[in-house]
């Protein structure tokens, strides 16, 4: 199914992302840590059967969705087709970061609402097309879970070379979980200077009880070189002081 051909919401000069991502006039080393995320992540997958993924985190507030909207904008720099999902159906973000509507998306597709090409924003940035978590649904992890989801990430697996899912928080409720066991895994997103490592550790064992890979883990607002990637290979970067990491401070993302 060509589900990229269709019309869909693209940006205008009315529908400007919000200043959170990722763009030619970003900081040169806010944009150099994307793309060690993203170099490493392409590794990470390499030997996957799914370019699909899950990026997620412990707790609340520690920036995944940013980190998602990032990453899916510098995969799509490559010349890769590229789609981001918003999985995160109790508190969508995605929409409010590229400024979408919201009266389609996930929920009514799963939900049998609307076709793909209906609830899909194209070329939001070049090559990035989006969709939003649509409607509030009573029952996100049921939808998340049933066949139609299942159906649906592999219609879209066919029509994209990257698939990014935006999902909760892994501590909190079990929605990411669900997502990441259909995927090749997921990639954590933890906040120097606030996540815990108890809370991290939950989430890691989380995800091994259920079976999910671990991609690696991001470490956002790094201010050392202190970031992660399996094997036991470590990569960093020192970034600039407060002042200057103010505006972009979701987006100090190291791998």
């Amino acid at each position: 199914m060509a589900v990229r051909k269709q019309t869909g919401f693209s940006a205008t000069k009315d529908n400007k992302p919000t200043g959170l991502l990722l763009s030619e006039t970003s900081p040169f080393h806010i944009s150099e840590s994307f793309k060690t995320v993203r170099t490493n992540l392409l590794f990470a997958l390499a030997t996957k059967n799914s370019r699909a993924f899950v990026v997620s985190s412990p707790m609340p507030d520690e920036g995944k969705s940013t980190i998602s909207a990032n990453l899916a904008i510098v995969l799509a720099q490559t010349g890769a087709q590229v789609l981001l999902i918003d999985c995160d159906l109790r508190k969508s973000s995605i929409n409010r970061l590229f400024k979408l509507p919201t009266h389609k998306g996930l929920t009514s597709i799963l939900c049998g609402i609307d076709k793909i090409e209906e609830a899909l924003n194209e070329n939001v940035v070049q090559n990035l097309d989006i969709i939003t978590a649509g409607p509030t649904s009573p029952n996100p992890s049921e939808l998340l879970g049933s066949t139609r989801m299942s159906e649906f990430l592999s219609i879209v697996q066919k029509a994209y070379d990257y698939i990014i899912l935006d999902t909760t928080p892994i501590n909190v409720v079990s929605d990411a979980i669900i997502v990441a066991k259909q995927t090749a895994g997921a990639l954590l997103v933890v906040r120097q200077g606030q996540s815990r490592h108890d809370q991290l550790n939950k989430a890691v064992e989380s995800c091994g009880f259920a079976g999910v890979n671990i991609l690696g883990i991001v470490v956002n607002e790094a201010r050392a070189p202190v970031s992660y990637f399996g094997d036991g290979l470590y990569y960093g970067y020192k970034y600039p002081a407060a002042s200057s990491r103010k505006q972009y401070k979701n987006n100090s993302a190291v791998f």
